[in-house]
């Protein structure tokens, strides 16, 4: 990154590298944390800078539409305050999202409306918020009470729809509320879903025992995505008739998925990319609190959680997961190396495909003059495991320093 100071003292920072879509080098021109310019440097494409698979790509960030917390904030704690959500997004920004959905799973009522009204006085307040937290993503409470789809929801706190009980949450949320995740068996998820998706919120199907029946019903009325698909799911399944089969075979569900290697093998993760392909896939990282904490025991409510060196997160002494412990600068990574994509059309998975499917606008995933800047400059990181080298980061106009003081 380049930052200099004009004789009228305003900053001008200016970024250069591949264009994430259209694959030629542009430099990036800021004034004032707004977009000035965006320049061709197309005469220096077969420069060495800008030639082969080591160029550093350019776009507008990663967006995450499932974060249910970060850096030891939970989004769906009691006590959630401003701050905590500011040092999420700083703390997401350093791998490269800037833009995500805060995640709140079930609870008590009271709990998720009041976590709702904190995420909606913080955007309405808070700049560097409201540029980063376009929605919420309500991840439950009525979900499935079935060991093995209910995953480490609380089956206390689990329950039917209730469409009054939504709008409560709508209305604490100031209408921030983008994507509900249900499953679509329980009595009343069907009238349900066609109240949220005439409200344009996005009904999604996950943590869910349903037939293939009931997903098809769930699709006609009006269900648009599947929640982190292949997880959240019995351990054993029947062969051919089941909900993962009917969620791929539906051309008019998305699919997000959560791609750390953690939480799908490899060929089911080929398999998902070649039934969904590239414009129905969304790279989530469903991070916990824990992510971005140090290798070590920590508990969280009654569970003795471990984060392993490697980053992932398994309930002490046995082989489960506890939630993701990794973002989506690895998802970006291992989804290009697995499934032998390039890494531009990995970036699609986050950042074009959830735009679109949140109907974001364009300035999330083009650079526009005049929009306050973010952006994220990358390259494929050398080494044994696939990773990103995330090389510069703007985030709301300010650019993010990336090592330590």
């Amino acid at each position: 990154m380049n930052v200099k100071a004009k004789a009228n003292q305003k900053e001008s920072i200016y970024i250069e590298g591949i264009h994430y879509l259209k694959g030629m080098p542009i430099r990036l021109c800021m004034e004032q944390g707004r977009i000035s310019c965006i320049e061709s440097l197309a005469e220096h494409a077969d420069s060495d800078a800008y030639a082969g698979t080591a160029a550093s790509l350019l776009c507008p960030g990663f967006i995450d539409i499932q974060v249910n917390g970060y850096a030891g904030v939970d989004y769906s704690s009691p006590g959630l305050t401003e701050a905590q959500i500011e040092r999420v997004v700083r703390s997401l920004a350093l791998s490269g999202t800037v833009r995500h959905l805060p995640t709140i799973i079930t609870g008590p009522r009271a709990r998720i409306t009041e976590n709702c009204a904190v995420i909606a006085r913080a955007c309405a307040t808070n700049p560097v918020i409201r540029h980063a937290v376009p929605g919420i993503h309500i991840e439950g409470p009525f979900i499935s009470p079935e060991e093995g789809p209910r995953g480490a929801h609380d089956p206390h706190w689990i329950r039917p729809p209730d469409i009054e009980e939504f709008n409560e949450w709508q209305e604490a949320a100031e209408g921030l509320i983008r994507i509900v995740t249900l499953a679509p068996e329980l009595e009343g998820a069907l009238p349900f879903i066609e109240k949220l998706t005439e409200e344009g919120v996005i009904a999604a199907i996950g943590h869910t025992a349903a037939s293939p029946q009931q997903v098809r019903d769930a699709v006609a009325a009006g269900a648009r995505l599947s929640t982190h698909l292949g997880n959240g799911s019995h351990r054993l399944l029947p062969r051919l008739h089941n909900y993962l089969w009917a969620q791929l075979a539906e051309d008019r569900l998305t699919a997000s998925i959560i791609a750390d290697g953690f939480h799908l093998p490899d060929p089911v993760m080929r398999v998902f990319y070649r039934a969904k392909g590239a414009g129905q896939l969304v790279l989530i990282s469903d991070a916990a609190f824990l992510a971005g904490s140090l290798p070590g025991l920590y508990h969280w409510g009654d569970m003795a959680v471990r984060v392993h060196p490697d980053g992932h997160l398994g309930l002490d002494g046995t082989e489960f997961l506890a939630g993701a412990g990794h973002l989506l600068d690895r998802g970006i990574a291992r989804i290009a190396q697995v499934c032998g994509i390039p890494p531009a059309e990995a970036v699609l998975l986050c950042t074009r495909n959830p735009a679109r499917l949140l109907g974001l606008p364009a300035e999330c995933t083009e650079f526009l003059p005049g929009s306050l800047a973010s952006a994220v400059r990358f390259r494929m990181a050398d080494g044994p495991e696939p990773g990103l080298a995330i090389e510069e980061v703007i985030l709301a106009g300010r650019a993010v320093r990336l090592t330590p003081h």
